[in-house]
């Protein structure tokens, strides 16, 4: 019986490319704002991740879960500062790419990178990375610490999964933290 645990990736600096580069906040909702939720963990250092972002002026998108629309529960985390050109959406699917909402934001944007961050790791970002990846053909930034899941197995085996994808999916994911990611203007 193996006892050991998956080898997870090694966080690594990154720079990110100004004009190249987008912060996706996935499921950023304002069940983060309780102390009891396990997203809640992610507020502090995403916060001011997000502020040095602004500065270097990256487009941020929210994403909500579909099912939160309209409702209290459907605005982005207060703590978070969201301002008004930073849009949100509200795609009926794991994967945030659902709808095409998202990837028309993106092209307007016209980047090649994304820095994707959020709650339930093992689903939105799992899914959104794997599809940003696989058929879009986007480089991928994982900040570990700026994802989350309800349970430590499932942070670690989606930092495992995401190592492993077929086609040199994994190959386009770069792992970092949120304090090891600089900003360069092209």
């Amino acid at each position: 019986m193996c006892t050991a645990g998956p080898k997870l990736p090694k966080a690594e600096p990154v720079i990110a490319i100004t004009g190249k580069t987008a912060l996706l906040v996935l499921d950023g909702s304002k069940r983060w704002e309780d102390p009891t939720q396990p997203c809640h963990r992610l507020v502090p250092g995403l916060s001011k991740f997000l502020e040095r972002a602004r500065q270097a002026g990256i487009p941020i998108i929210y994403s909500v879960s579909f099912r939160n629309k309209g409702t209290p529960e459907g605005q982005v985390c207060a703590d978070l500062k969201r301002r008004a050109s930073e849009p949100v959406i509200y795609p009926d699917g794991f994967d945030k790419f659902t709808g095409g909402e998202l990837q028309s934001y993106l092209r307007l944007y016209d980047v090649d990178t994304l820095i994707i961050t959020g709650y339930r790791s093992n689903i939105s970002v799992l899914n959104t990375a794997t599809k940003a990846t696989r058929e879009l053909g986007y480089k991928v930034i994982i900040p570990i610490d700026g994802m989350t899941a309800k349970t430590d197995y499932e942070q670690e085996y989606t930092l495992f999964h995401l190592t492993v994808l077929p086609n040199q999916a994994s190959e386009l994911f770069t792992f970092t933290m949120l304090d090891m990611i600089s900003f360069q203007r092209l």
